[in-house]
């Protein structure tokens, strides 16, 4: 079984390689390490150096582009929304802009071609495609009752593949039009990293159940230059019961044996109520019982350094996944 774990927040290389052999000593096989805009600008060579500290350490480099353009997951802001907020973000349907770039947009398309370029140059093995979106309400800076994108290029973009106007609704067309936007941003990116000689996979963020993402995460199991396909069903955010994994892990796991992909499910370790860190365990279980045969922790030590999404407990918590992981 393949074992991973997110690892952020610390770029002191030294520091950095001890806990990378401390994973390793727990029979990790890769970390998955987040590289946001910040990282672009400030540490790229440092990111390179954190890399080898990993291949070092016996396991495989992943990277994240972390809250890059807020179009990808991650407690990170985007320096390229900032900048580029008339000329390159959402435009959301009561008329104003929104701080996450369109993936529409040939100048965010193009900044997304700079970070492949900086991922490939760190010798990294992997890029998780994470949580990639439109502008979503329950996000971070998301704006409760909006939707978006209705920039001039998505609604040109929708009268060209629909033969009409963009309606001023989020309609189940829109809907289905935004995610093959995303399909085919996606797909652009990740022949680009193919071709750089990195391998791509994709975490989905969960709907409200599994049964209503499967029709969806089809179409995604089908972008050819994937290898891996993942979700992240972090039953306490969403709070679900820790059941909520399995659903999600048999419906990735079908998508995955059908499309000749690789199935990969994160586990909650951050925002854990005390008391409640035998779920945990309990989410690793139900994960492997389905046959999944990636299964990857967020995050390192419960993220005890990150006040926001740490658990309320986090040693135990880290103690917790760690023991359940013994099992497999």
């Amino acid at each position: 079984m393949k074992r991973g774990c997110s690892y952020f927040g610390n770029r002191i290389v030294r520091h950095v390689a001890a806990d990378m052999r401390g994973l390793a000593r727990h029979h990790f096989t890769y970390a998955l390490h987040t590289f946001s805009e910040f990282d672009l600008a400030f540490h790229r060579k440092t990111m390179k150096e954190i890399v080898a500290a990993t291949h070092d350490a016996g396991m495989e480099a992943h990277l994240d582009p972390w809250g890059v353009g807020k179009v990808f997951g991650g407690e990170a802001f985007s320096q390229f929304a900032s900048e580029h907020i008339f000329d390159a973000c959402q435009i959301l349907d009561d008329g104003r802009p929104a701080a996450l770039a369109c993936p529409n947009n040939p100048l965010f398309r193009d900044f997304m071609m700079e970070w492949i370029a900086a991922a490939a140059e760190s010798k990294a093995d992997v890029i998780l495609w994470d949580e990639p979106h439109f502008h979503n309400p329950n996000f971070l800076g998301g704006r409760a009752g909006r939707w978006g994108c209705r920039c001039e290029f998505c609604r040109k973009l929708y009268r060209k593949t629909r033969g009409r106007a963009m309606p001023a609704k989020e309609t189940p067309d829109v809907v289905d039009f935004k995610s093959e936007c995303l399909r085919d941003f996606l797909n652009l990116l990740m022949e680009r990293s193919a071709a750089a000689g990195l391998r791509n996979a994709l975490c989905l963020a969960p709907r409200r159940d599994a049964d209503a993402s499967r029709e969806d995460w089809l179409a995604w199991a089908q972008l050819p230059y994937l290898e891996t396909l993942g979700a992240d069903p972090y039953w306490q955010w969403l709070q679900k019961p820790v059941e909520i994994v399995s659903d999600y892990s048999a419906l990735i796991k079908d998508l995955c044996a059908r499309n000749g992909l690789e199935a990969q499910i994160w586990i909650q370790v951050c925002k854990i109520k005390r008391g409640s860190e035998a779920e945990i365990g309990r989410a690793i279980e139900l994960a492997a019982a389905e046959g999944v045969g990636n299964l990857a922790l967020w995050g390192y030590e419960g993220c005890a350094h990150e006040s926001w999404i740490a658990c309320d407990d986090p040693p135990r918590a880290w103690a917790a996944a760690l023991r359940a992981l013994k099992k497999f």
